[in-house]
């Protein structure tokens, strides 16, 4: 999504002077796109409301809540019972209740494999089971999800995890950049090594956990191959910018896409959006604590998933080489590279790139009205230039 949530957003003048100063920092155009997420967030649920969902899970009492921002897309909701146990309750509008609940059997099955107990990211509460309930038809079906939020829409209750954000942590005490992204790389190679010996679609399917080319995930990377995406760029009534958008990027992109997916690759459960605000860390040293926002895990190539990371967080706004070895680093000491992953994984950063830049570009060139703004609309560049970027022969080198 590249979108990170602020309380309040500063005025145009004081983003631009904060960017050019910092030395982990984000565009203008990206902390625009932010008030969508903080939009989407301000929805408020009553004390009431929150404890009608919480009874699906406990018979415990709620005391208190508190809505969270940041990295928690959504409605999500701090909570805190009578017996003393914190959890989140997370709202998921614009979900499906099936959508909703293969991401929590994904992610349940991630915490049940992990070999020594120690998840990298939050987990799902299971629904408690009562037979004279309204939910007893939906035993068998939904294990996770509840029905009970006020417009319909899909409830989780997932564990509690204390930290800050790890793209604020790094914003406001830089030299703790490499530690965070060391950390990220070894909690993402924990994620992607709880099923050593790799899924395959059979698997999945058996034990109903969500693939990424049939049930979405992986930045909805099938929707590029099966044209889905191109469909909607051609549907762009602006003919300039959407001829320019296929001339100079995407149509050769869109290609090498089709080429690399097409790989033998190890698949795994993968985060999907594993992105710096996606991540807690101690805000005093900077240690790793869990990953969060489980609305993107399934199961899909593992290599997708770490080249997502890099270029999600290691470019500020340039790449940060420190930040991409400390990243690489942290994931090799707990899963090392295949010799396929190793030489594929700049063009899987360029084509995680192109799933995101081609997200930007239809989202707010084709599905939005026309009073979004003129630079939002041009946010897809930003995206842009960082493919072409990683096409230089000197970067090339200098990575691999």
């Amino acid at each position: 999504s590249f979108l990170i949530s602020y309380p309040s957003l500063p005025t145009q003048k004081v983003l631009k002077k904060e960017i050019s100063h910092s030395p982990f920092s984000f565009t203008t155009t990206t902390i625009i796109m932010s008030a969508a997420k903080i939009r989407i967030a301000s929805t408020s649920h009553s004390f009431e409301d929150i404890a009608s969902i919480l009874a699906d899970y406990t018979n415990a009492h709620l005391v208190n809540q508190t809505q969270l921002f940041g990295g928690y897309s959504g409605c999500s909701y701090r909570i805190e019972l009578d017996d003393d146990r914190t959890y989140v309750v997370k709202v998921q509008t614009g979900y499906s209740y099936e959508h909703a609940e293969l991401m929590c059997r994904t992610t349940n099955y991630l915490g049940e494999n992990n070999n020594d107990n120690s998840c990298s990211c939050c987990l799902p509460i299971p629904l408690l089971r009562k037979d004279d309930d309204d939910n007893a038809n939906d035993n068998n079906k939904y294990t996770f999800v509840s029905k009970k939020e006020k417009n319909g829409a899909p409830a989780l209750l997932l564990t509690y995890i204390k930290g800050k954000q790890a793209d604020a942590v790094m914003r406001e005490y830089p030299h703790l950049g490499p530690t965070v992204m060391k950390g990220i790389g070894g909690g993402l190679a924990r994620i992607h090594s709880a099923t050593s010996n790799g899924i395959t679609q059979e698997e999945a399917t058996t034990n109903n956990l969500r693939w990424y080319q049939s049930d979405g995930g992986c930045c909805d990377v099938q929707d590029q191959i099966d044209g889905k995406v191109l469909s909607d760029i051609l549907s762009c009534k602006d003919e300039k910018r959407r001829d320019d958008f296929l001339n100079s990027i995407y149509t050769n992109e869109l290609s090498s896409l089709k080429t690399e997916m097409q790989l033998v690759l190890s698949h795994g459960i993968t985060h999907g959006d594993p992105f710096a605000d996606n991540v807690l860390v101690n805000e005093l040293n900077g240690e790793f604590s869990s990953f969060i926002d489980i609305e993107d895990v399934c199961i899909g190539p593992i290599l997708f998933d770490l080249c997502c990371c890099a270029i999600g967080c290691c470019f500020t706004p340039v790449l940060d080489y420190d930040l991409l070895d400390a990243l690489l680093d942290g994931y090799t000491q707990e899963r090392k590279l295949s010799q396929i992953e190793r030489d594929h994984f700049i063009p899987f950063m360029r084509l995680t790139l192109l799933c995101n830049c081609s997200w930007r570009f239809v989202k707010f060139n084709v599905k939005s009205d026309s009073s979004v703004p003129e630079e939002v609309k041009d946010s897809y560049l930003e995206l842009q230039r960082r493919i072409e970027y990683l096409h230089d022969p000197d970067v090339i080198q200098k990575i691999n």
